[in-house]
């Protein structure tokens, strides 16, 4: 399908609530009057700690905002997120109806999720089913999304600290690629006991609020939402609608170092902002401010400001002012990118930039001049960066220009034409044990003796290079089964670490991990906060090791739904590919059993599901079709199109929200619903029993005689994982399909469970999620 000239993507709607203030007004207020609001912690004990100050949302009473009902619904990281959108929304102008919503999506970014509801229980066993039920990382941003009726692409970021900036990244694809007219974007967190605690066993606290590039080291934890309505230019103009600026690109990247410090010399920061930068079509030479990460600690700063000289030059660099906000309203982990970005915002709309508060002597690899410290300053800025950076590795960089300074003026920015997409690699771990390449015979008659759901893989037994000391099974699965994708694609990552984006769904990351870290806390204390489990409550904690482990440097991104995890991350590096943005993409997710992830799944009414809950990885690699051929590689099959849509049908089926999501694949793809010869369908429902979804499909292809097929029965139910086994054995049977003649019988027969006298046409994959959220995704033999 041939892309119209690019969409420009503007910010039309701000909304705020962090600890100076509980909507835009009271923060800009306090920002200019140069107001901290770090003090004193009141909602948990701090004497065991080293620090007792953050920036809590003061005098916060959820009662003003919510009712009762909601109030038990809904946790603080999902209150503070509805109050931001509510105030994003209404400033935009926008109100959801029936004819907009499925072309209205969320993207939302979180650090902690739902922590605080296991914190009111003080235990990781004997859990409420209720109050449990808010705890996964997808659940917020779907509960935001459920709020306001948005049935477009809903998709949470988990990047940790960046986890706000690429969901406003994320948002700005989803409209330039047409998926969503409008999307709601940001991030939330709420101040936890737990994570202090981790900050606390880690040493990098402040015990005085925070001022970067100063010489009292040590950062200040607080909480807090914000979030921008992004639509296309034309939209806004047409509407005539507050334009606040224009996101003109964005870039991301994996350090590929360590779980919590940054690479030093600040090598992946500086490769997000290249990826930015042209991605943009902007020069460095045209930026005027940036809105650095600036955390405080020692390493986070100096390596952030080194790669900014490496990419700018000490000259160039020397004339961009800069500044951290985090001295405003502390470090707000998953909400810190769009707090920074919308007070950015507030402040340039005023032709101020945000100061570095407490700053008084620079440290000694700091050059101050181009500070802004202690005050706001007046500025003329047009093009500016907000960066973050993250835990596990991960950087995100934004290129604005500031509407405040007049429209922008830019030659139509046409698309190319747009890439196709090989299948190139696929590497699986699962109950049937690793393979490198087709998993077909796992689908055949005599795979389905193995009946234990759980796998026995061992990263250590594989591979001990790629093995550390204390690896969950959660990152052991992962490793071993990206490790064997790019064995099978024959793609060599130390001469291609830069090209290769890496992509990873997790709904809940390693509980085992998460189960030993808080059983310490409540059990002994905070003070005995480890350490080494403390890095794996993020999660993207998986996706660091992934690239740490096999040296990716290129994107770098871990998501949650609740249900197609990894086919959305099929989509986005599917669309990165299909842009020209990254050369391969490495697509992925996992899944891992243990005795808390049991109770999680008593709480989502997982426990009742006609499959076992199982566990493992899947991997794919993704290229341009045309230079696979270039390169002779084997292309297993081509990924024509994809769709997406959200009903937040919480527990059940939605045919309505099926039929769309299909539909929006197929239109897509170029492709008829009579060319589809297959359909495997993942669900925790089944395909074998009367549902909607059942009866969407059986609508749908009412004129073809094809199987529906749901895989679960085999691999056991994989929240984050299933929806990839299934991509890739609709990958396979078709491969096997086109080269039956060298691939032999077996494998044929293999393939004849899901269609028997298959036309090898079209192949179509659907997944939903616990909450509705469906991905769906054509494929077609490759050439």
């Amino acid at each position: 399908m041939k892309l119209k000239p690019k969409n420009r993507v503007v910010v039309t709607g701000i909304g705020i609530i962090c600890s100076l203030g509980a909507d835009k007004s009271q923060v800009l207020a306090k920002m200019k009057k140069n107001e901290t609001g770090i003090g004193s912690i009141t909602r948990f004990h701090t004497d065991k700690f080293i620090s007792r100050i953050g920036a809590e949302v003061k005098d916060y009473q959820p009662e003003n905002f919510f009712s009762e009902e909601e109030q038990e619904r809904y946790d603080y990281c999902s209150q503070f997120g509805i109050i931001a959108a509510k105030e994003a929304m209404a400033e935009s102008g926008i109100a959801i109806t029936n004819e907009n919503a499925a072309r209205f999506g969320v993207a939302f970014g979180t650090c902690n999720g739902g922590i605080n509801s296991l914190e009111e229980q003080a235990t990781v066993t004997e859990l409420d089913v209720d109050r449990t039920s808010r705890y996964p990382f997808f659940q917020q941003g779907d509960n935001i999304a459920m709020y306001f009726g948005m049935q477009g692409p809903v998709n949470t970021l988990n990047t940790a600290c960046a986890a706000s900036g690429n969901a406003i990244g994320y948002a700005y694809d989803m409209i330039t690629a047409g998926y969503a007219d409008k999307m709601l974007a940001g991030g939330s967190d709420s101040m936890s006991s737990s994570v202090y605690a981790g900050f606390n066993v880690l040493q990098a606290l402040n015990t005085v609020p925070c001022s970067p590039y100063n010489n009292k080291f040590g950062l200040s934890l607080g909480e807090g939402a914000a979030f921008v309505v992004l639509e296309s230019l034309e939209s806004a103009l047409a509407r005539n609608a507050t334009i606040y600026s224009e996101i003109c690109g964005y870039g991301l990247s994996s350090d590929a170092y360590h779980e919590t410090a940054p690479e030093p010399e600040g090598k992946g920061i500086q490769l997000a902002v290249e990826f930015a930068l042209n991605n943009a079509g902007i020069s460095k030479d045209q930026i005027d401010y940036i809105n650095t990460h600036g955390t405080g600690t020692k390493a986070n700063d100096s390596a952030e400001l080194y790669g900014l000289r490496q990419l700018f030059g000490e000259e160039r660099f020397s004339q961009i002012l800069i500044s951290s906000s985090k001295a405003y309203f502390g470090h707000n982990l998953g909400a810190a990118a769009s707090i920074e970005y919308v007070t950015t915002l507030l402040a340039l709309q005023e032709g101020l930039l945000p100061a570095t508060l407490h700053f008084e002597t620079p440290r000694d690899d700091v050059n101050w001049a181009n500070l802004v410290v202690n005050e706001m300053r007046e500025s003329s800025v047009k093009y500016f960066l907000c960066n973050n950076s993250a835990f596990g590795g991960h950087n995100c960089s934004i290129v604005s220009y500031n509407w405040a300074e007049g429209g922008r003026i830019a030659e139509e920015l046409h698309t190319q034409e747009p890439k196709r997409v090989a299948v190139v690699g696929l590497g699986t771990v699962s109950r049937f044990g690793h393979r490198s390449g087709s998993i077909l015979p796992w689908l055949a008659e005599d795979g389905m003796a193995v009946t234990a759901a759980e796998s026995s893989f061992s990263l250590k037994e594989y591979n001990k290079e790629l093995y550390e000391r204390r690896m969950n099974p959660l990152s052991q699965y992962s490793i071993g089964a990206a490790h064997l994708a790019l064995q099978d694609a024959d793609l060599s990552t130390s001469e291609n670490s830069c090209e290769i984006g890496l992509f990873y769904g997790t709904s809940r990351g390693s509980l085992e991990s998460a189960q030993k870290y808080l059983s310490a806390i409540f059990e002994k204390g905070p003070e005995h906060a480890s350490g080494v489990y403390f890095p794996d409550m993020v999660l993207n904690s998986t996706a660091g090791k992934i690239a740490k482990k096999l040296g990716l440097r290129g994107y770098g991104t871990s998501m949650s739904t609740g249900g197609n995890d990894g086919l959305n991350s099929a989509l986005y590096g599917y669309e990165t590919i299909r842009a020209g943005v990254q050369k391969y993409s490495l697509i992925g997710a996992g899944d891992e059993r243990s005795l808390f992830s049991t109770q999680v799944d008593t709480a989502l009414g997982l426990d009742n599901i006609p499959y076992e809950i199982g566990e493992g990885s899947a991997f794919l690699v993704l290229m341009d079709l045309e230079q696979a051929k270039l390169e002779g590689k084997e292309v297993y099959a081509e990924l024509k199109g994809f769709g997406t849509a959200f009903s937040g049908t919480k527990g059940g089926s939605d045919g309505s929200a099926v039929t769309r999501v299909i539909e929006m694949a197929l239109a897509r793809s170029g492709v008829e619903a009579s060319s589809i010869d297959f359909v495997l369908f993942n669900s925790f429902i089944g395909m074998d029993e009367p549902s909607a979804e059942r009866e969407a499909l059986d609508e749908l292809f009412s004129d073809n005689e094809l199987s529906v097929v749901c895989l679960n029965d085999r691999f056991g139910y994989c929240e984050s994982t299933g929806s990839l086994f299934h991509l890739s054995a609709a990958v396979d049977i078709l491969h096997a399909n086109k080269q039956i003649s060298d691939t032999g019988l077996d494998v044929a027969a293999a393939a004849a469970f899901v269609s028997k006298g298959m036309k090898g046409n079209y192949g179509l994959v659907v997944s939903s999620s616990i909450n509705g959220n469906y991905t769906a995704v054509v494929v077609a033999p490759g050439e």
